[in-house]
């Protein structure tokens, strides 16, 4: 019979899922036949189980993603989207972000780049790799302001997780100050962390949209390196579709 002041100890210790275990291995069938280590590894076995879960849960918190339910086990294969199946489902291993590699998804509006972008990001988040989620205008209004307290955490929060995922990147064109921010962030982040950028545009356009040659040369370098693409094509807007899936 379960120890109520053992149960009582581990909660306080901060082991409920533990706890829980031992107390349901009360009158749990076969447990008389169980020895003392194979009951010990059970309760150890659903406290690891429990603590990682609670880790995923609240790495997908902390992201924020836009479509937090998205999941590349999910992906809407439609043929006219013309997407690589084997690319999508191999970068959900999430080997690219251990190796600090980027992607960037490029499509139309509509065509469900930022979705993509989520389940990939919600994948990182379920192999344990810290994650942020954040609009271009808002990366912009956060970092392109005086150089005090709060910019310096927004550029330590954006700089140091394992992958950021930027959406609406390269939109409207950058101001100067911006333009050298965003360098500031990417070179932070170069060999230390992964990137997705979710853009109209591909690389090719953005350099007219990031300005001053040489500035913008440099960001396309650090961003466009050891970087996977994902064009999404289609002939219907991925809102429409969904809406009438539902």
């Amino acid at each position: 019979m379960a120890n109520r002041s053992t149960i009582e100890r581990l909660c306080g210790m901060r082991l409920s899922v533990m706890a829980h275990a031992y107390a349901d291995q009360d009158g749990m069938p076969g447990i008389d036949g169980m020895t003392f280590d194979e009951r010990l590894a059970q309760m150890v076995d659903a406290e690891w189980d429990g603590r990682r879960a609670n880790k995923r849960a609240k790495l997908l918190r902390q992201a924020r993603l836009s479509c937090p339910e998205a999941r590349v086990a999910d992906v809407r294969w439609h043929p006219d989207r013309k997407l690589d199946r084997s690319l999508i489902t191999g970068l959900s291993n999430c080997t690219w972000v251990t190796d600090r590699r980027n992607v960037i998804v490029t499509g139309a509006t509509g065509s469900g780049k930022t979705w993509i972008a989520c389940a990939l990001a919600a994948a990182a988040c379920e192999a344990f790799h810290t994650t942020r989620y954040v609009r271009m205008p808002q990366l912009m209004d956060e970092l392109a302001v005086s150089r005090d307290e709060d910019w310096a955490k927004a550029k330590k929060r954006y700089a140091t997780c394992d992958l950021l995922v930027i959406d609406d990147f390269m939109l409207e064109p950058l101001q100067a100050r911006e333009a050298r921010e965003l360098l500031e962030l990417v070179e932070a982040r170069y060999r230390q962390g992964s990137l997705i950028l979710c853009s109209q545009y591909g690389p090719s356009g953005w350099h007219e949209r990031i300005g001053e040659g040489a500035l913008a040369d440099a960001v396309i370098d650090r961003v466009v390196y050891n970087s996977r693409m994902i064009h999404i094509e289609g002939k219907e807007s991925m809102r429409k579709r969904m809406a009438s899936e539902g």
